[in-house]
């Protein structure tokens, strides 16, 4: 398509001057006539005058029907002067010729006819296939627009591209207000008393303006355009004072229709999407009533339990069953406090409501508070940690990816055996951090290396308590800090988490705070 702004749309032009058509028409007649002239001992009469045809031919092809009927009559008196006795005069001795003058005449009218039929013809089709291809280009755009917020600026450049000049989108809301939606260029607005006009197309749905019958003083044209529930009007203040052609009215009412369809599957799609976002939200509320109605009855059956013990048997029970019930009632409310934070901490994940606060901090203090949390429920588990200098401070937001730290621990605490410790990895891979996290347990269910991310999927293992939430919290925090995070089995047993974290360079005064000492490997006893 053309790019060229009114490049598939003509206007209704006075032709300013055709004298470059009587110029050549003047050329082609001397030109012919030398040619006949050096040739005319070996041309007959009939022969002369068939050559003359080509030259009318040609101007009436190229230049249009006045200059083809003033070669008809240049090429009538070059004739009759160079090759009709008495020569060189416009005597004519014979009457004969007068009827050759005349057939000449009339074929060379009938000739400049044909040519400029067949031209304007060719003209027309040229015209058609320059607005079929522009709304063919207009309405694959639309189509493979994927964001409903920009098709009216994308409808303005298009409408821009094809009729030159301004543009502009106005829409009358459900209370009746005549708001402009976009505009190109970018604060253009039609003149104050043009706004009736467009409220006038919006509420008629009928085309008005310049080159229409209602309000046609008007320096712009206003089409309608229908989108659903509301009605809108697009406005063209063509480059050219001159109203469009009768020609390009089609082309206008086109490119309304695409307007008007494309603006409508905009608005389904926001409201689709918006009721997507009402079934996920309603999805994930129901999903948490029930999850939450089931996980957090036992916590709370055994804090009332306890608690019942101590207020209506507290007398009668020696010390270590007093100091056991505390510590079922500390134990609970912590598992209780753990998972009710897991379910706002997914819905601020959920929401996009929980922006990053990145910061250089030491993994091994990541590893000291999720060791602190977990003590209680995990006394004897050994767990190493393999740190690289370069990996000793990792770019993450502290309060978010402490909560990867801990559920990831939990996750291989609740699976792993006592006789095989827990094993933390980090290492750099270029400008990324890498994390891993293994264990000696089962291992990981065949075809759940993915959906164990997944909000709600737990383990098959009988006995493992859990949500289900804990991994798929792992996965949003370390999405939001740009990173990806998989699940493996290892070769000799057991599952291994593997993340990969962007990091900036480390600076410079943090560098001092590196250990120079090789990577060492600790032991430590959660």
């Amino acid at each position: 398509m053309n790019n060229s702004p009114a490049s598939a749309i003509s206007h209704d032009r006075p032709n300013p001057t055709e004298a470059p058509g009587y110029v050549a028409s003047l050329a082609l007649v001397t030109i012919t006539t030398a040619l006949a002239y050096w040739g005319r001992h070996w041309l007959t009469q009939p022969d002369l005058v068939m050559l003359y045809l080509l030259p009318i031919m040609g101007v009436a092809y190229r230049f249009g029907q006045g200059a083809a009927l003033a070669t008809s009559a240049f090429s009538v008196a070059a004739f009759d002067f160079f090759f009709v006795h008495p020569y060189f005069t416009f005597s004519v001795s014979d009457s004969q010729y007068l009827l050759t003058f005349s057939i000449l005449f009339v074929v060379g009218l009938v000739i400049s006819g044909l040519m400029t039929r067949i031209r304007a013809q060719e003209r027309d089709a040229r015209e058609r296939e320059r607005q079929t291809d522009a709304l063919y280009q207009f309405g694959r755009e639309l189509l493979s627009t994927l964001d409903p917020g920009k098709v009216p600026d994308l409808i303005l450049r298009h409408a821009c591209r094809l009729f030159g000049g301004a543009t502009s989108l106005w829409r009358i809301e459900a209370e009746g207000t005549l708001t402009l939606t976009a505009a190109n260029p970018a604060g253009y607005q039609p003149p104050e008393d043009g706004l009736a006009v467009i409220r006038w197309c919006c509420e008629q749905q009928q085309a008005a303006g310049q080159g229409t019958p209602v309000f046609p003083d008007v320096a712009f044209t206003a089409l309608p355009i229908t989108t659903g529930r509301l009605a809108g009007a697009i406005t063209i203040r063509f480059e050219t004072r001159h109203p469009p052609g009768k020609g390009a009215r089609p082309l206008l009412d086109a490119f309304a229709r695409h307007a008007s369809l494309a603006l409508d599957r905009a608005r389904l799609g926001e409201e689709a999407e918006s009721a997507a976002v009402r079934v996920r939200t309603e999805e994930m509320r129901s999903t948490l009533l029930s999850m939450a109605s089931h996980d957090l009855r036992t916590p709370l059956a055994s804090i009332t339990g306890a608690g019942t013990t101590l207020r209506d048997e507290g007398a009668t029970l020696d010390n270590n069953e007093h100091a056991e019930l505390l510590e079922t009632i500390c134990t609970e409310a912590e598992r209780m406090e753990r998972l009710i934070t897991n379910l706002l901490d997914m819905v601020r994940l959920e929401s996009g409501s929980c922006p990053l606060r990145l910061e250089w901090i030491p993994f091994e203090e990541l590893i000291g508070a999720a060791r602190v949390q977990l003590a209680k429920r995990y006394p004897e588990q050994p767990i190493t940690m393999t740190i690289e200098d370069q990996a000793a401070l990792i770019h993450v937001d502290p309060v978010l990816f402490e909560h990867v730290v801990v559920n990831l621990l939990e996750n291989a605490l609740k699976h792993a055996t006592s006789d095989h410790p827990i094993t933390w990895k980090l290492h750099m891979e270029s400008n990324r951090v890498v994390i891993r996290i293994g264990d000696r347990g089962p291992g990981i269910p065949p075809g759940m290396e993915e959906s164990i991310f997944e909000k709600f999927v737990r383990n098959a293992k009988p006995g493992v308590p859990g949500s289900g939430l804990g991994l798929a919290i792992c996965r949003s925090v370390i999405q939001a800090h740009h990173g990806t995070i998989h699940a493996l089995n290892r070769p000799r047993g057991g599952a291994e988490f593997r993340i990969e974290l962007p990091q900036p360079d480390l600076p410079a005064d943090l560098l001092p705070a590196a250990n120079p000492d090789p990577p060492a490997q600790e032991k430590h006893t959660a």
